[in-house]
C-alpha cells in the first residue's frame, strides 16, 4: 500500500464481537482489509464509564491496528440502533433552520427520560422531488456513550473521525451498492432468533421494528412461521404510519442475511406478491483487494458489515 494513500477504518462493536473495515478512500472507496476480533468485555451499557474496560478496548485496537498492519489514522465507529433514540418528523419545506430545531426539541422533551443536556442529539433532512414535506431524522444518544468511544480512542492512534448508527450506516451502504431504491421498501435483518424489520422510503428511514422467533428457530421447516412474523411487522409498521403511506403495498423486500432459509424468501414472496425480493451481496459493486477469508467473512455477515460501509461514503 502506498504511504500517502488516504484510509480509513470503520468499527463496530457490538456484543463481543469487534468488526472492521479498511478502505481507501477513493471514488468509490476501495476496501483493504476486513476481519473480526473477540472481546473479552461485550460492548454494553454495563460497560460504559468504566476505564479498566475502556482500556482492554485500546488495547484490542491497538492489537488490531499491528495485526493488520493497518495504515488509517481515522476512525468512524457504528453503534448499535438499540444505543441510540431514532425518530423521523415531518415538516414544511419552508420551514426555517431556527424552527426546525424548535420542533426537535420540544419532540425530545416528549420522550427522553433523562434530562436533555445527557444528550446529544443531531439531525438529517431529507428531501425529495414527489414529496410536498421535508423529512428530519433525528438521531439521539446519550453524551456518555460518546465520551466513552473518545476515551477509548485517546490510548490509540486513531482520531476518532464520527459515530453513526448502524441503521442509518446501512442505508448509506446500499447507495454505495447501487442499489436502486424503490418508493416503498422493507429492509429485513434476520438472526438466528430476531429479525430487525425497518421501512424504507425512497431508501430512506421511515420507521423500525424488531420481532423475536425464539420459538421457532432458525431452519427451512419453520420457514413460514418466521416469514409470517415478519409480514405481520411489516404490516404493524404501514398500519402506525396511517395515511402517511398511502398505497400501503411494499414494492421491495432486502434481505440481509446470508443464511436465511431459502423456504423464509419463497414464503415472503408469496405474503407481499408485488415486492421484489433481493439478497443484499455487500461486495456486489464494491473495488477490494480483500484476501479470500475476508470476503467469505463480509457475505456471511452482511447485515454488520453493510453499515461500516456507509461509513465511507461521504
Amino acid at each position: 500500500m502506498m504511504e500517502n494513500e488516504n484510509t480509513q477504518l470503520g468499527l463496530m462493536m457490538r456484543g463481543d464481537k469487534l468488526l472492521f473495515v479498511e478502505a481507501a478512500m477513493t471514488q468509490p472507496p476501495r476496501l483493504l482489509t476486513a476481519d473480526v476480533m473477540h472481546l473479552s468485555v461485550p460492548f454494553d451499557v454495563q460497560a460504559f464509564g468504566d476505564q479498566d474496560v475502556a482500556a482492554h478496548y485500546s488495547t484490542t485496537i491497538n492489537q488490531l491496528l499491528d495485526r493488520f498492519a493497518i495504515s488509517a489514522k481515522r476512525a468512524s465507529v457504528c453503534l448499535d440502533r438499540r444505543l441510540v433514540l431514532l425518530k423521523r418528523l415531518k415538516v414544511d419545506q419552508d420551514m426555517r433552520e431556527m424552527d426546525i430545531r424548535q420542533q426537535i426539541e420540544w419532540e425530545l422533551e416528549q420522550v427522553l427520560v433523562a434530562p436533555r443536556d445527557e444528550y446529544h442529539a443531531n439531525y438529517e433532512k431529507i428531501k425529495h422531488d414527489r414529496d410536498p414535506y421535508d423529512q428530519i431524522v433525528v438521531a439521539v444518544v446519550r453524551k456518555a456513550i460518546v465520551s466513552f468511544l473518545q476515551d477509548i480512542f485517546k490510548s490509540t492512534p486513531l482520531s476518532l473521525n464520527q459515530v453513526d448508527v448502524d441503521l442509518l450506516a446501512a442505508l448509506r451502504g446500499l447507495g454505495i451498492l447501487k442499489v436502486e431504491p424503490r418508493p416503498l421498501a422493507a429492509l429485513i435483518e434476520i438472526e438466528p432468533a430476531a429479525a430487525a424489520v425497518s421501512l424504507l422510503k425512497n431508501q430512506r428511514f421511515l420507521s423500525q421494528g424488531e420481532i423475536k422467533f425464539a420459538q421457532y428457530p432458525l431452519n427451512e421447516e419453520n420457514s413460514e412461521q418466521i416469514a409470517t412474523l415478519i409480514n405481520d411487522e411489516i404490516l404493524r409498521q404501514l398500519d402506525a404510519l396511517g395515511d402517511e403511506v398511502l398505497l400501503k403495498n411494499i414494492e421491495q423486500i432486502l434481505l440481509l442475511n446470508s443464511g436465511a432459509p431459502t423456504g423464509v424468501i419463497y414464503s415472503l414472496q408469496r405474503l407481499q406478491r408485488n415486492a421484489m425480493v433481493q439478497m443484499i451481496d455487500p461486495l456486489e459493486r464494491m473495488d477490494h483487494a480483500l484476501s479470500l477469508e475476508a470476503e467469505q467473512l463480509i457475505k456471511d455477515n452482511p447485515n454488520r458489515f453493510l453499515p461500516l460501509l456507509g461509513l465511507f461514503r461521504a
